[in-house]
């Protein structure tokens, strides 16, 4: 961009004009302040007054009085003097282009002038304060033949009314030229005026707006900087003003303490301007500073959207709580006395309760907005929805909504976004009914993003709603809607899993698979990564256990007590890298998801703990012995996998619960010679092994692990405790259970004593010890007994008091 200096060294000397092609081109949008640019209703009476003299005193024919006004609020009185006007015209198209004014009616104002313009008596009697208040109006024009009439007027106007234009023509000019959006030609504007007439701050603050307009920042920022260079212009308020408004904020906090540094002083606007940049950029230390400004001088705060900019930022700095924003809120009224709580007020509240997890606090906020007879819009429903969803009430949610749409507000995005994400943890069959049907009401007015129809699809998915499941997502995915992401296939085959019907997931999972090996470079794909598989595993495993419930009555294995137990390092034989030629007997869903499992390290995705522990939760639910054996064997080759003590847990309780003792009591001991923390010996592994020593016959063991752990100072629970006594009580004859009896009596608290360190006695505890007295035929005296003793603790307990 050539500056204003160095163009004009290029141009002859004299007095020059704008060329007319220079004028005529299409344009963008900004502001002139009417302060600056408008001619007030006294001014022009009285020049037009004077003008109408002259007139009369040339043609002896007409004898008028001028008030011309342009704004709107225009009272009674004025529009009786433009009446008496536009009555002393002869010339009928001068009266029509003042009435035309005075409506605000662009098309007609530029007719009537062409016409009178075109005729010679007409003419005569236009002035430069009907140029000014015509120029005043159609440059807000969009039209192109808005700005084409202004850029012949200015350029025509010496000829054809013999007056020069002067700074002020010009200014409209740049002005329509902005509208237009072509803040370039402004510029050639500004740098092409005649050499008599020089650009003022007014000039510059115009052009700034122009650019402003188009959001150009950074030119605007090279024109400001021009502005310190050009004699009778420099920055003003209305000039920092502007660029505040746009300029990116770090620009904008800077130019503020350079405002401040040239003595500029702030107004209102400018404080409330960059109080709510501070706000978005987390100064604190500008925003603290203008905050404490406006809220010590409240002449200040002029306006609402001042006011509400200190809310705003009040509640974005609430780190510690709500207790700041909530002593200004209580204040406001009598802070700032003749500014009203609008709508806004009201929301930024709500939301800051919301972000600070305080719904009480938010609905007596709503309820203050009730009182003051302010009507809550979408905003307001919208954030207390967000609440309720926090809180995942899915019932006061959809009461909330009902409410809204009771009072004919319409929903939003938002609205109905946080309805379908939190249909993914509804567990009401019922509710997620109304969510789907209410989102799919307003599907055509509507398009939520694929996070909502992901949502909607996990809540359908948990309650194995298949066929609505893969209705939705033909809907919203199969025809290019919303692009289907991992998160939408996933969903749609717990959809199917859930529903028993793995076929059907599978064949989804199938065409993934192949679409994921087969895409083509550059092609979109759908990720399979941990996450992916790691879901489907579990949600398998998972249908393993429910379908498998009440199937498994006994925790007792039969199993070969005979032979050594056989050495951890050879506990399982290597083999290929997957876990092949299952037997007939394993279940369909352990079957798939063995399948996912070799599909998911054929290629080449790690498996992580959760996916070992589900596979090894589900051999331990349908004691699959042989499944387990593969599964413990890829974990020992797996090089990049270092198994914790929830995988030790579980590979210990799968053994058990498929009767292999052995190697329970052998992963026992690699854990007991282990220093590392992540396989240190939790309360789980203690009563896991207990629990097998019971069940597999090893109960003589139980006697040393149980001592070995007292001595290791191990902080045993109550759990704990239930699993060795009923370890001992499986014994054979009466001995270990007397010693049960024994620990139960020493080692466990009762009841009533809340501050005995010892672990808490439980029902089930003396449940058991009566049950094996019952297996071991005692007589009945004795069992009476034990009940009188139950009874005894259960009536002293806390709870039963």
């Amino acid at each position: 961009m050539l500056s204003r200096t160095g163009t004009k060294a290029c141009l002859s000397v004299g007095r020059r004009r704008i060329p007319i092609s220079l004028l005529r081109h299409s344009l963008s949008k900004t502001r002139i302040n009417d302060k600056q640019q408008t001619c007030s209703l006294t001014t022009v009476t009285q020049q037009h007054q004077r003008q109408q003299q002259r007139l009369q005193s040339q043609y002896g024919h007409y004898m008028t009085r001028c008030h011309f006004a342009t704004r709107k609020n225009n009272n009674n009185n004025n529009k009786n003097n433009m009446a008496t006007l536009m009555a002393s015209y002869e010339s009928e198209e001068i009266t029509n282009m003042l009435t035309a004014i005075q409506q605000e009616n662009i098309l007609q104002a530029r007719k009537s002038f062409s016409l009178a313009r075109n005729n010679l008596n007409d003419r005569r009697f236009v002035t430069r304060d009907m140029i000014q208040n015509l120029l005043m109006l159609v440059r807000k024009g969009e039209k192109p033949a808005d700005l084409a009439f202004v850029c012949d007027l200015v350029e025509t106007m010496h000829q054809d009314f013999s007056i020069q234009p002067k700074l002020f023509e010009y200014h409209a000019l740049m002005y329509a030229y902005g509208v237009h959006e072509r803040p370039q030609d402004a510029y050639d504007v500004l740098l092409n005026l005649p050499k008599d007439i020089r650009p003022s701050t007014h000039t510059y603050n115009i052009l700034l707006g122009c650019y402003k307009r188009i959001n150009d920042y950074k030119t605007a920022l090279q024109i400001f900087d021009e502005m310190q260079h050009t004699k009778g212009a420099r920055h003003d308020l209305v000039t920092y003003n502007t660029m505040l408004y746009f300029v990116p904020q770090d620009k904008a906090l800077e130019l503020f303490e350079q405002m401040e540094r040239e003595g500029i002083q702030p107004d209102g606007y400018t404080y409330s301007t960059i109080l709510s940049i501070a706000t978005r950029a987390n100064n604190k230390r500008i925003g603290n500073s203008v905050y404490e400004k406006l809220y010590n001088v409240p002449e200040l705060v002029t306006d609402t959207v001042t006011m509400n900019t200190m809310v705003s930022y009040k509640a974005s700095t609430a780190n510690q709580g709500l207790n700041d924003v909530l002593d200004l809120y209580h204040n406001l009224s009598s802070r700032f006395p003749r500014i009203k709580k609008n709508i806004v007020t009201y929301n930024i509240m709500l939301d800051a309760c919301l972000k600070h997890d305080n719904p009480a606090c938010a609905y007596t906020i709503f309820n203050d907005m009730k009182r003051a007879g302010i009507a809550p819009d979408v905003i307001t429903y919208g954030t207390l929805i967000d609440a309720e969803a926090t809180q995942l009430n899915m019932e006061g949610a959809l009461g909330l909504f009902d409410e809204m749409t009771y009072r004919s507000i319409r929903p939003n995005e938002r609205v109905l976004g946080s309805l379908a994400n939190l249909a993914s943890r509804e567990t009401d069959p019922k509710l997620l009914t109304r969510v789907c049907d209410t989102v799919q009401r307003y599907s055509q007015e509507f398009r939520l993003d694929s996070k909502a129809y992901n949502g909607l699809l996990s809540g359908l998915a948990k309650h194995g709603r298949s066929a609505q499941a893969q209705e939705l997502y033909d809907e919203v995915f199969r025809h290019n809607t919303r692009e289907a992401d991992v998160a939408t296939f996933t969903n749609l085959m717990l959809a199917y899993v859930n529903d028993d019907q793995l076929d059907d997931a599978m064949d989804i999972y199938y065409e993934l698979r192949e679409h994921y090996q087969n895409a083509e470079p550059g092609q979109a794909r759908i990720t399979l990564d941990t996450q992916f598989y790691t879901t489907l595993i579990s949600a398998m495993t998972a249908l393993s256990t429910r379908n498998n419930k009440n199937k498994i009555t006994s925790t007792t294995m039969t199993k070969d007590e005979s032979g050594p137990a056989p050495s951890y390092g050879y506990m399982v034989e290597d083999k290929p890298d997957s876990v092949e030629n299952l037997d007939g007997t394993s279940q369909p869903s352990l079957l798939r998801a063995l399948t996912l499992f070799n599909d998911m390290r054929r290629l080449l995705i790690r498996p992580n703990a959760h996916v070992y522990t589900a596979m090894l939760y589900a051999c331990a639910q349908y004691r699959d012995a042989y499944a387990l054996e593969q599964i413990h064997r890829l974990i020992r080759m797996d090089l990049y996998f270092d198994p914790d003590t929830a995988v030790y847990n579980a590979l210990m309780d799968a053994y058990n619960r498929c009767g292999d003792g052995h190697v329970v009591l052998q992963l026992w001991d690699v854990l007991m010679l282990s220093s590392a923390p992540k396989t240190a010996i939790d309360q789980v592994t203690i009563s896991v092994v207990l629990d097998s020593c019971g069940h597999n016959g090893y109960s003589y063991k139980a006697h040393g692990i149980w001592r070995k752990v007292k001595r290791a100072g191990f902080d045993l629970n109550t759990n704990n405790y239930n699993s060795y006594i009923e370890c001992l009580c499986r014994q054979k004859g009466r001995t270990g259970w007397d010693e049960a009896r024994r620990v139960v009596n020493e080692e466990m608290r009762p009841l009533t004593s809340i501050h005995d360190p010892r672990p808490p006695l439980e029902e089930k505890t003396l449940n058991t010890l009566i049950g094996f007295a019952r297996k071991k035929k005692f007589k009945q005296e004795e069992l009476n007994e034990l009940e009188a003793w139950k009874q005894q603790l259960l009536s002293s307990s806390p709870s039963s008091s």
